[in-house]
């Protein structure tokens, strides 16, 4: 059976060199922490479900199971009386790396090479197994050291998080208020190509016309268009007061 982790011994110290398929669980663990979600199995098996299937995870609870598992043996995360599962200070320390190397993959694929904004994600997964941390370094170098993807993700490392108070979901918006989009969800390319045509991309202004939950949609109207989108996209999507 293939190692998912392999280790390189220098004296007495061990350094963990993850999988492409333990870096992408490593990834969505900091991502799902990031979003302020809870770390289920099932919910970390849902998010895994999200990612393009190019990358080959497992989804079945089974799976999800099995993997972190195997994580927790490489010291790696840890699972408390809850079931949630929280990355230990290696587990985190390999996922900023991850989640460094996709940002900045993402952005210079949107700032150089002037891909489609929507694509940007598919192709950060692609190219973060590929990019070394000397490499990301000269890439951040170049872009001028941004602080956010193309979807305003802080890129870990390149700048200080905001405070979570300064931000709020577009469901909890309320009507005829003035927003700035701060950030979007980033692993749908169908979704963030709507969101593109209608204006909805990090530091757009948008107006709550309608909070309309009875229906389950929100409307909301931006420089280029007026549209909805439901709860739980809403949900998804940060902002914060002009």
């Amino acid at each position: 059976m293939k190692k998912q982790m392999d280790t390189h011994t220098s004296g007495q110290s061990q350094t963990i060199v993850p999988s492409h398929l333990a870096e992408n669980y490593l990834s969505s663990l900091y991502k799902l922490h990031e979003q302020g979600e809870k770390s289920t199995p099932g919910r970390l098996a849902d998010y895994i479900r999200s990612l393009p299937r190019a990358e080959g995870l497992g989804t079945s609870l089974p799976s999800v199971l099995a993997m972190i598992r195997r994580m927790a043996r490489e010291g790696l995360v840890v699972t408390d009386a809850n079931k949630e599962i929280e990355l230990t200070s290696n587990g985190l320390k390999l996922a900023q790396s991850i989640v460094r190397r996709h940002r900045l993959a993402e952005c210079m694929v949107v700032t150089i090479l002037e891909l489609d904004w929507h694509l940007a994600c598919v192709e950060g997964h692609r190219l973060e197994h590929a990019i070394s941390d000397s490499l990301a370094e000269h890439i951040a170098e170049k872009l001028n050291f941004p602080s956010t993807n193309p979807f305003g993700w802080p890129i870990p490392g390149n700048g200080k998080a905001r405070e979570s108070g300064e931000y709020l979901r577009l469901n909890q918006a309320s009507e005829d208020s003035l927003y700035i989009v701060d950030r979007v969800p980033e692993e749908s390319p169908d979704l963030l190509k709507f969101l593109s045509e209608n204006g909805v991309v990090p530091e757009a202004e948008l107006t709550v016309i309608e909070t309309g939950a009875y229906r389950g949609v929100l409307t909301f109207r931006t420089k280029i268009s007026e549209s909805a989108v439901d709860y739980q996209t809403a949900a998804r999507i940060w902002i914060r007061h002009s």
